[in-house]
């Protein structure tokens, strides 16, 4: 038993590792500017996991730890969920006395959705979202999701906006892309769907998974037509991989006009056919406001942003008092900045005409 002990142990502490490092390791936000590690939450983390592990373990495991030597029968399935559910409730008594622990109420959010139990799901991440004034975009995920399980027409009401707003804000979060293309599929915005669906896709997972994307966007395209599925899909692949297309010259007073060039300094570290991301974000921060994708082959290249690269359809860029355009070359292919990205970034107002200079002449650390 005792070797038993020291292993569990050891796999623990690897656990903790493995959870940790995503919270302390160096990273950039979008714009490529260094995010704080947090270390808080990575020290909760570290002391919650291993006391989970061994609360769970010691209630729901059959060996005698009162030294009987004697084994008992196996539990059945509803003493060990009455088990969950009892573990749930204490949690969310300690969450109650203790007022402000938002990990803890997404935490008590997601053990509820396991359970089932959609209603307290609902109020846990509720719990969050309100704790973190709708910042936190984990729980807002998981508040707009306990609503629709709840109530599917949310779809159509706030949990429907709230998906948008998630993906707005990280483009490349999977959950965000599949319920903002759920979202999308139920207002019959088909061509949208299929976007953020195919984007999805390209993001890898389980085959299991990737089946069911390929079966939602062949739904889709059976419902478009064999034309319109075609043209929709062309269109989608210039400007999620527009490797081979020419460079864009937009007219100036068409969105805004960018000449988008490397620095000399950098001109040897631009790998070719890597993933070029646009953005334009509005001048106080946040999230894109617009976006989109080229090919670093195309550099030096002259584009242009407009509405249409709005990320929340109905966004107009010239309602912003001041934009930030940030031209950003992603080694991973991420939208999510990463160390090594190679990005340049300007202000702009909107009250300016003619077109813009955007060097590419930073790295993220």
């Amino acid at each position: 038993m005792t070797i038993f002990i020291i292993i569990a142990a050891v796999l623990a502490a690897v656990a903790v590792l493995l959870a940790a490092w995503p919270l302390l390791r160096p990273r950039a936000d979008t714009a490529g500017k260094p995010v704080r590690p947090a270390r808080q939450a990575a020290g909760a983390l570290a002391l919650f996991v291993p006391v989970l592990a061994f609360v769970m373990y010691f209630n729901l495991s059959e060996w005698p730890w009162d030294g009987s030597g004697t084994v008992s029968q196996p539990r059945g399935g509803n003493e060990q969920a009455a088990s969950l559910q009892q573990m749930a409730e204490q949690l969310e008594a300690r969450l109650q006395r203790a007022q402000g622990d938002t990990d803890g109420w997404k935490m008590l959010g997601r053990t509820y959705v396991v359970m089932g139990d959609y209603g307290k799901a609902l109020n846990a991440y509720k719990q969050a979202y309100v704790l973190t004034s709708g910042a936190d975009v984990e729980a807002m995920l998981g508040y707009a999701e306990a609503q629709v399980l709840v109530d599917e027409s949310q779809f159509g009401g706030e949990a429907g906006q709230l998906f948008e707003k998630a993906l707005a804000a990280e483009p490349g979060n999977p959950k965000a892309l599949w319920y903002a293309g759920l979202t999308a599929y139920r207002r019959q915005d088909l061509p949208t769907a299929r976007s953020r669906w195919t984007t999805l896709r390209e993001l890898g997972g389980p085959p299991e998974i990737l089946q069911l994307l390929d079966a939602r966007i062949a739904e889709i395209d059976q419902q478009l037509g064999p034309p319109a599925a075609a043209q929709v899909a062309a269109s989608q692949a210039v400007a999620v991989s527009p490797a081979a297309a020419p460079a864009v010259t937009a007219p100036a007073d068409e969105g805004i006009a960018l000449h988008i060039e490397v620095a000399p300094a950098l001109a040897g570290k631009v790998p070719p056919g890597a993933a070029l991301f646009v953005l334009a974000r509005s001048g106080e921060g946040g999230p894109p406001l617009a976006a989109l994708r080229r090919s670093s082959s195309e550099l030096p290249l002259e584009v242009s942003l407009t509405d249409d690269n709005a990320m929340i359809p109905g966004t107009s860029l010239r309602q912003a008092d001041s934009l930030s355009l940030v031209a950003r070359v992603s080694l991973t292919g991420r939208p999510v900045a990463s160390s090594g990205d190679l990005y340049g970034e300007v202000r702009y107002d909107p009250a300016r005409s003619g077109r813009i200079r955007l060097t590419i002449d930073r790295v993220v650390e």
